[in-house]
């Protein structure tokens, strides 16, 4: 799924995440799809505002969601 997600962001430069930081997705969206799209959705708008066009492993390792995650149902 990670692949699929990786491949279809519109960014110039090809992407290469090492194993550590599929693990660092994991532990940081609990594996909830929903977490993990928006994970690539911001680290996507971050590559694409900075020029870097690409995902690093870096950016993976530092990423943090901006407020508190919403709940699927209230």
């Amino acid at each position: 799924m990670v692949l699929t997600i990786v491949r279809n962001l519109p960014l110039r430069r090809p992407s290469v995440l090492s194993p550590r930081s599929l693990r660092r997705i994991l532990q940081a969206t609990d594996g909830i799809t929903a977490r993990i799209f928006r994970l690539f959705n911001d680290l996507a708008i971050d590559a694409i505002r900075s020029g870097e066009e690409r995902l690093r492993d870096e950016v993976v390792e530092s990423w943090r969601p901006l407020g508190e995650p919403a709940g699927a149902f209230a």
